[in-house]
């Protein structure tokens, strides 16, 4: 028997960016939506989840990029095939076809998760998408695997022998320091999430650490994200911080790598915000040892930017939406 899934207060970039854009969406995505994937779970907490997994364009793309890359380097690694641009883009556009007919079909209201639904859809009020952006989309995946097949970075690790890579699109978690106690709680480990693209050790002993950037290049949390990785590699690897090497490649900027020096002090000021962050988030809780929330306590944004392009705008009071009873 496996062990039970637990709602846990952790972190992630992912989770820090979304509570600071919006404690409202936070409460969604992280609380009100859990559970949601029983068919026997609360109504709400079924349509929150099914809210969770609607994407946008760019995101729909980026992750199409990403599974396309990590499914290449796999047959590298495993098959020792090569890496073809026509068979990636094509692959590509196998995978935009069918997620197309899936959210158009809405294939989701069966399988939320594993089924594709797009926020152009969703909230279109039955208008079509138009043709220049849908090119637009495909277009921008293609180049970005372009870009990848001939960017520097690959070209250096097809060179090396497939035992040197470390880590390929892995899902992976350390600790990341320690809540402090307070007067609701005691100390807590915290968990934190980190999602790398690919890692490998060169023939020097040196570990490089790649993500693989489908949009723009946001320097400070790009840097934040790299520092969590290398605090990771540190612990896994058992390597000092000068064994370690940091960088984005920017796929829709030629594939240039983008590298990011990370010191001790980088460290040290990236613990201090993850503690600092998560702290705040542990500040909402109506019981903090059983990690629950209350919905009132999670403020609105004032950005009505994010809030055009929220993927819960259908369940928020603050844009006009409601909750099933």
């Amino acid at each position: 028997m496996g062990k039970p899934i637990t709602n846990d207060l952790t972190w992630s970039v992912s989770r820090a960016r979304l509570f600071r854009s919006c404690q409202r969406a936070y409460y969604y995505a992280y609380y009100g939506a859990w559970g949601g994937w029983s068919t026997d779970a609360p109504v709400v907490a079924r349509l929150l989840y099914r809210l969770k997994q609607i994407q946008s364009f760019p995101l729909w793309g980026g992750g199409i990029v990403h599974e396309v890359i990590r499914d290449a380097l796999t047959r590298c690694a495993m098959q020792q095939k090569p890496v073809v641009l026509e068979e990636l883009q094509a692959q590509a556009r196998t995978m935009l076809r069918k997620g197309w007919v899936e959210s158009r079909d809405h294939a989701w209201e069966q399988d939320p998760k594993r089924t594709t639904n797009l926020f152009e859809h969703y909230y279109g009020e039955g208008r079509d998408i138009p043709r220049e952006q849908t090119d637009a989309l495909k277009e921008g995946i293609y180049t970005a695997l372009d870009n990848f097949v001939h960017c520097d970075t690959l070209a250096e690790v097809l060179k090396l022998p497939y035992r040197c890579w470390a880590e390929l699109d892995k899902l992976e978690s350390f600790i990341g320091g320690e809540l402090p106690a307070d007067d609701r709680a005691p100390a807590l480990p915290l968990k934190v999430w980190c999602a790398i693209d690919l890692a490998y050790f060169d023939q020097q002993g040196t570990l490089h650490i790649i993500d693989w950037k489908t949009g723009s290049e946001h320097k400070e949390e790009l840097r934040l994200q790299l520092a969590c990785y290398a605090l990771y590699a540190m612990k896994k690897y058992q390597l000092p911080l000068e064994k370690i090497t940091l960088g984005g490649v920017i796929l829709n900027d030629g594939g240039r790598l983008s590298p990011y020096a990370i010191s001790k002090e980088n460290l040290v000021a990236a613990t201090d915000q993850m503690l600092k962050s998560a702290c705040a988030m542990r500040g909402k809780l109506q019981d903090v040892t059983a990690n629950t929330a209350n919905e009132e306590e999670f403020e609105f944004t004032q950005n009505a930017v994010f809030c055009n392009s929220c993927p819960y705008r259908q369940a928020c009071p603050n844009v006009g939406g409601t909750l099933p009873e």
